[in-house]
């Protein structure tokens, strides 16, 4: 049995290079299974029922478990990527919908995908040094190598019909096309790479600045930079389901969660946030409890304020499976008769 694996994050790279993926096992295969897998379950039940001797194996969001399992394997395999900011503007484009459930799911994938970065059994197609390189025979080419595959020229050539080839009147070919121009013919929402966001929302596009480049993968650079998430993507938790858009959060009432959210991704690691906030009233010795949570609790703190000004709590939190979402909650211990909070934001760096 064999399988040839791809991963990547949401985009026209991925959706250029799973079109390739499936134009080369249709050559070399003819008849193949399709394993859209993200867990181990997945992938254990395709081997179960073992109904087609060849698969491809496609994922932009895999579990931590199957990720660790194929570099142990130390199969080839690989991995497409881009700009996140591209990422949500074709996401934005090709949904029809401009919301921070797109961030979410960027930032989701690039979390789970964050160990393939540097494999040694990968081959990483980043969209931006493709385009600068030779024509799409040039990348399949270099996908034919890292497999070992050994495609003729008349699959090398049937192949690239299916990503891009156009022919002629004659019905030969023409000569190949470089990346984008191929990309622009095969996928529906494709954009020339930006890297700016200037198709989007300006609140969505700072979103996407903030919370998703300095998760880049294979810029050292970037991941470097803190990881902010603005208060306006967390929720209220006096009026659950709405976001904190320039509001001042009024304590007065019971205990209560106050502030939840925002359901970011952040890969597996450890990791330090860094929560501010400010006081605008004294809210004289109450207690707030923070809450990191993902499918458990990953940590909590207790803050007492003192007067009013600007406060932080830096709180150590440990990531093990990126791909469920992380909560913040801010609660308050106790009733209140006055008090204003303002401000909020986390930031996330990594630990050193």
């Amino acid at each position: 049995m064999t399988v040839l694996c791809g991963f990547g994050m949401p985009g026209v790279m991925s959706s250029w290079g799973f079109a390739a993926l499936h134009a080369v096992a249709r050559e070399v295969f003819g008849d193949y299974a399709i394993i859209s897998a993200d867990t181990i379950g997945d992938l254990r039940h395709f081997v179960q029922k073992r109904e087609k001797k060849h698969a491809l194996l496609l994922s932009q969001f895999p579990e931590a478990r199957l990720s660790e399992l194929i570099m142990r394997m130390n199969v080839p395999f690989l991995l497409f990527l881009e700009n996140p900011v591209d990422a949500v503007s074709y996401l934005a484009r090709s949904s029809d919908q401009q919301d921070l459930a797109l961030v979410r799911a960027v930032s989701a994938s690039l979390a789970c995908l964050e160990p393939f970065a540097t494999a040694p059994a990968a081959l990483v197609m980043r969209r931006n040094d493709a385009r600068g390189m030779g024509g799409i025979d040039w990348l399949l080419q270099r996908i034919d190598q890292h497999y070992g595959i050994g495609l003729t020229r008349n699959q090398m050539t049937s192949a690239l019909q299916h990503i891009g080839l156009a022919v002629s009147g004659e019905a030969r070919p023409l000569a190949p096309p470089r990346l984008e121009e191929a990309a622009a013919a095969i996928i529906a929402g494709y954009m020339p790479p930006l890297g700016n966001g200037a198709d989007l929302d300006p609140s969505l596009r700072e979103a996407a600045e903030k919370v998703l480049l300095p998760l880049e993968l294979g810029r050292p650079e970037m991941q470097a930079r803190t990881v902010s998430w603005p208060a306006w993507t967390f929720f209220s938790g006096d009026r659950p389901g709405d976001y904190l858009i320039g509001e001042t959060i009024d304590l007065t009432g019971g205990a209560r969660c106050l502030v939840y959210g925002p359901y970011f991704h952040l890969p597996a690691g450890h990791w330090d946030v860094r929560l501010l906030f400010d006081v605008e009233q004294d809210c004289y010795g109450q207690i707030f409890s923070i809450e990191v949570h993902s499918s458990d609790l990953l940590a909590t703190r207790r803050v007492c304020p003192q007067g009013v000004g600007s406060f932080e709590a830096v709180i150590p939190v440990e990531i093990v499976e990126p791909r469920t979402a992380i909560e913040v909650r801010v609660l308050m211990d106790g009733g209140a008769i006055e008090g204003r909070l303002s401000r909020w934001s986390a930031d996330w760096r990594r630990a050193a």
